[in-house]
């Protein structure tokens, strides 16, 4: 999972290997035995561990107490069992055009002891599993999500232990809203769409706020079209969360490294270069309901639809100052702000200072408090700059000549030679200048 234009993180998963899989291998007597017995094995193991996914999805998308239930080795926690039970309920809520999880193929390492200590079982195993899930009417293709689950074998059936219990060995269960209690879910129709929708899901003491976005939805999806262009899907899957270790595990899976301080997020499955974006997800945190006024959340909700919609253009390592200055760029747009009201921070520190000479780099618009500000307002004032000096056509242009990956200084001069007839210099430098020009009006 990645966050796009608010940073970034990517859960990883490996697969574990189980004692039975080496004993398995240790009874062969030459290296073709060994490749026959491991393979059969294998096989074996898969196909037991993909049936009992198989019936796992199953018994959640029904909730099916007593399935979900024979579903879960004894050894389980009662907790564990609760937690199943909880989410099958949570999750009737939710209307999905599939719901299913797979193996993914990657190296084993052994079951961690403590885990394997006091289970009773043939064979025990960590596989790395993927949830595949699709909204009805907002998700052309399944999202992905990490899985992390232990299951036992007994027999010739195989059984859930846990998907938590490698937590502290670097293997995480990626949550989603409905593992966080009950969902309320509202559906907005898409503009001049049959049957498409942006959904929000939350809790019900987030209701106020789903309200607030499902009625924002419909006039910010077309604003960031009219700038952007209608090659996006004009829809948005949005969360809202509860409490700040829901906004953590929804951006970042529960691993502790999401910004507290974020009013909004914006994540997205890894990008297979050529393909289409999935699990493109709007994630507002619990601060937004306490400190938003319309205004405010409409500004943000823009923001965040932007990075959305331009994902497709945009690679990993591009220039912060593009990516969010264009997001602010649209997200203010139209809407009467001036430039006092926008960029307080940028103003202060021109007046006092004088005009930037460079543009804000990447760890600024992580630092937090002014520093961050000055980040974001500075890179919305370039995006200003482009359009109100060349056109709104150039500033796209600009972006989809230079947010596909790091900024090449040849590349960055190239463009703007080709865009504006001058140098990474000279832009800086007439940028600078409209901005002072702009931080001395008014008292």
């Amino acid at each position: 999972m990645t966050v796009t234009g608010c940073g970034a993180t990517a859960p990883t998963s490996t697969a574990p290997n189980s004692a039975a899989s080496n004993s398995a291998a240790s009874n062969s007597t030459t290296a073709e035995q060994t490749t026959t017995e491991v393979s059969a094995f294998e096989r074996d193991r898969r196909a037991g561990v993909e049936d009992l996914l198989d019936r796992w999805a199953t018994a959640l998308r029904a909730a099916d107490h007593d399935g979900i239930r024979d579903l879960i080795d004894p050894a389980a926690s009662p907790q564990f069992v609760d937690e199943q039970l909880a989410r099958a309920d949570a999750l009737t809520a939710v209307d999905f055009d599939s719901f299913s999880y797979a193996i993914v193929d990657s190296p084993e390492i052994p079951v961690p002891p403590p885990i394997a200590a006091g289970v009773s079982a043939t064979d025990l195993w960590a596989p790395d599993i993927r949830l595949d899930y699709a909204i009805a009417g907002s998700d052309a293709a399944p999202a992905a999500l990490p899985v992390a689950p232990v299951v036992t074998r007994h027999g010739d059936r195989w059984y859930l232990l846990s998907d938590s219990a490698l937590d502290d060995y670097g293997r995480r269960t990626h949550p989603a809203p409905w593992d966080f209690g009950p969902v309320v879910v509202e559906r907005v129709p898409a503009p001049g769409s049959d049957g498409e929708v942006s959904t929000i899901i939350g809790h019900a003491d987030r209701q106020a706020e789903i309200d607030a976005l499902a009625a924002q939805l419909t006039t910010a999806v077309p604003a960031v079209t009219d700038m952007w262009g209608t090659d996006w899907a004009q829809r948005a899957v949005v969360f809202v969360a509860s409490t700040p270790e829901e906004f953590d595990g929804l951006v970042s899976g529960g691993d502790g490294s999401t910004d507290a301080s974020l009013a909004a997020a914006t994540i997205t499955d890894p990008i297979t270069p050529g393909t289409a974006p999935t699990g493109q997800r709007i994630v507002f945190g619990p601060r937004a309901a306490d400190e938003f006024t319309d205004r405010s959340r409409a500004t943000v909700l823009r923001h965040e639809l932007t990075h959305v919609a331009a994902r497709s253009a945009t690679g990993e390592g591009a220039p912060l100052w593009l990516l969010e200055g264009f997001a602010d760029y649209t997200a203010y747009r139209g809407r009467g702000f001036d430039f006092a009201e926008i960029a307080p921070t940028l103003r202060g520190v021109v007046r006092e200072h004088g005009a930037p000479t460079v543009l804000p780099n990447d760890a600024a618009f992580g630092a937090g408090g002014t520093a961050a500000a000055l980040a974001y307002e500075s890179a919305w004032s370039v995006a200003d700059y482009v359009a109100q000096r060349y056109s709104e056509a150039s500033l796209l242009d600009l972006y989809r000549s230079l947010a596909r990956g790091p900024l090449d200084p040849a590349v960055f001069d190239a463009t703007l030679e080709r865009l504006f007839g001058t140098t990474a210099r000279g832009f800086v430098a007439d940028w600078g200048a409209r901005v002072a020009a702009e931080a001395a009006i008014g008292n």
